[in-house]
């Protein structure tokens, strides 16, 4: 089987997402110039399934050497003997495990984990526009602008796919299914990664925050945090009270400033990104006209916030990337409304794509610089 080296692997992530944008840019330009937002939101959960199916193949088939984890999956899940933790995050390698005994190879593997964390942010993205009547499309197309879903699907994809997941039980939440379906997804993201246990507690705070009307208090925390980050005070310096917790077990490493390359501290393009939409988030619950859709919206803000301290108190810890996705997963969802929701009032809204598209190249001559 031919599999797509890294260089293509690029060319390709990059072609997919040139033609998405270009979806995208005339959708929102009929929307602008001929006001068919009803039509072009329906059209939209059409389009979508280009990048979707393109991005499922691609990570899919993707070369072994095409993220820095595929690699080492390879020598875990497939050429050493498995061991099969069920007290932990067991399910990668029962996965694996049932695949092998089907005498198939990594790629097949690969490929179901592309499709389960694409279906799974599909179907998310899905709901959550359903309910904002939002273009699912461009909320898709926000995923691909964002440099960190392209790691979640072929770098830390264990941690993606049960974020993936988790992302599809809130939305589950939010069109009010039913709770024992809610809580088997939640289930199915620990049994994938057990860090996933983070976001629900801060969700769970979040909902409690939002009852007793606290956000602006919530912000100047925000602010206090990166003031605290700045000057190097975070988790490491309570760091013995989650080692004693943890004890031997291997999530350990999370509190601990040893033995790694990972560069530590203070990370002010972080702070930025996170601040920047967080006013981006603001801005979108003072245009919500929908009392109910504000309330759920305030909960989604509680938790942005929330996370995105976490992270900031995760600077001095290796992998605060890691705990950066806990935040960062969710602005796809917060930014949704402002993509022809007929809940948010603007006039012009086509910048908000070009934005995309802007943050999108930004990232792209970034990587490209270091």
């Amino acid at each position: 089987m031919m599999l797509i080296d890294n260089a293509v692997f690029l060319n390709l992530y990059n072609l997919i997402y040139f033609i998405t944008a270009c979806l995208v840019v005339a959708s929102v330009l009929s929307s602008e110039i001929k006001k068919d937002v009803i039509l072009q939101n329906k059209l939209g959960q059409y389009l979508v399934i280009f990048p979707l199916i393109s991005l499922i193949l691609l990570v899919g088939f993707r070369a072994y050497d095409v993220g820095t984890d595929t690699g080492n999956y390879l020598n875990i899940l497939w050429y050493e003997t498995l061991e099969i933790d069920f007290n932990g995050d067991f399910l990668f390698g029962l996965i694996a495990s049932v695949l092998r005994f089907f005498d198939l190879n990594f790629s097949c593997f690969l490929l179901l984990i592309s499709f389960l964390f694409y279906i799974f942010t599909y179907k998310s993205l899905k709901n959550y526009s359903d309910i904002y009547e939002s273009n699912v499309l461009i909320s898709f197309f926000a995923c691909m602008s964002f440099f960190f879903y392209l790691s979640m699907s072929i770098n830390v994809i264990r941690q993606g796919v049960s974020l993936s997941i988790l992302l599809f039980a809130y939305s589950l939440w939010v069109s009010k299914k039913n709770n024992i379906i809610i809580l088997f997804f939640i289930l199915l993201s620990l049994a994938f990664h057990l860090t996933s246990i983070i976001p629900i507690l801060i969700f769970i705070s979040s909902v409690a925050i939002n009852k007793y009307r606290t956000l602006n208090l919530l912000i100047l925390i925000y602010f206090i945090s990166v003031i605290l980050s700045y000057f190097n005070y975070g988790f490491l310096n309570f760091s013995s009270l989650f080692l004693d917790f943890l004890g031997d077990d291997r999530h350990a490493g999370y509190f601990s400033e040893d033995s790694t390359e990972y560069i530590i501290g203070f990370k002010p393009q972080f702070v930025i990104f996170n601040t920047f939409f967080l006013l981006v988030a603001l801005h979108i619950k003072n245009k919500l006209s929908d009392s109910h859709l504000l309330s759920q919206y305030n909960i989604l803000v509680c938790y942005y916030i929330v996370a995105s301290i976490t992270m900031f108190m995760a600077f001095q810890l290796p992998f605060s990337d890691r705990w950066g996705l806990f935040s960062w997963c969710v602005i796809p969802l917060l930014i949704s409304p402002l993509f022809y929701s007929p809940f948010v009032k603007e006039n012009i809204k086509i910048h908000y794509v070009l934005m995309l598209i802007l943050i999108y190249i930004g990232f792209y001559l970034y990587d490209k610089s270091i």
